[in-house]
């Protein structure tokens, strides 16, 4: 009796102990999924991590190789600018000693013509200035007599055959005037009333006056100045006034 209840007692204690390790078991188990889960989570959250990085690390190592061959690019566009300012600075150089040269040459060239022109013109002046005197004298010749006909005429108007000399004589003069002009004369007949200048003019009389303001002034011009190529081959002659 006593065994049988040991027993029943026994197997009474053990049931309860039975519960306990399944409900230990219940509640491990769920633990162990969690973990598991959560192990799973953390490994393919460190994969994905993982990854990321390889790509951002392979992104960044492409962007570097890009880099690079923009710098080389870079730095050969760089070279070949610098080879092509050289190479413009020795052509700058070049063509600014070329200009040099030609302002040079064309300075010597001005200075030979110029220096030829006054040769020729020394030439022709001394060549030309006894012919042109000796028109210039002819000239002023038919002007004097042509004066003196004009002055003869006022006190006798009815001396016909002197209006007819006085036209021949004018025919001539005016000839020779042109003649002249067309080598390069300048005639210059100075106006009464303007200021005698020495350079041109030569005093043939003089009038007293006492109006201040007509000192030094022309009254009359007795013939005209000559000039060829700026050189007065025969100044005029005029009647100034002095105070």
């Amino acid at each position: 009796m006593y065994d049988n209840e040991d027993i029943q007692n026994t197997e009474i204690t053990d049931e309860p102990a039975d519960d306990t390790q399944n409900t230990e078991e219940e509640i491990s188990q769920p633990q162990e999924q969690t973990e598991q889960a959560v192990s799973d989570d953390t490994e393919a959250e460190s994969e994905e991590q993982a990854q990321v990085e390889e790509e951002e690390y392979e992104d960044i190592s492409d962007e570097q190789d890009r880099l690079f061959e923009l710098t080389q690019k870079l730095d050969e566009q760089l070279e070949k600018t610098q080879e092509l300012s050289l190479k413009l600075d020795r052509l700058s150089s070049q063509v600014s000693n070329a200009n040099k040269a030609i302002a040079v040459h064309e300075e010597i060239e001005k200075n030979l013509n110029n220096e030829l022109q006054r040769y020729k013109n020394d030439f022709y002046d001394k060549l030309a200035s006894p012919f042109l005197m000796q028109f210039i004298g002819l000239y002023i010749d038919l002007s004097d007599e042509m004066a003196e006909i004009r002055e003869e005429l006022e006190n006798d108007p009815e001396k016909e055959h002197l209006k007819v000399q006085l036209d021949s004589l004018g025919y001539y003069a005016d000839s020779v005037k042109g003649a002249l002009i067309n080598n390069g004369v300048e005639i210059k007949t100075p106006e009464a009333g303007s200021r005698y200048d020495y350079k041109e003019q030569r005093i043939s009389k003089t009038i007293a006056t006492e109006d201040e303001s007509l000192r030094d002034c022309i009254a009359q011009a007795r013939s005209s100045a000559f000039i060829y190529n700026g050189k007065v081959l025969r100044p005029a002659k005029v009647v100034v006034y002095k105070v």
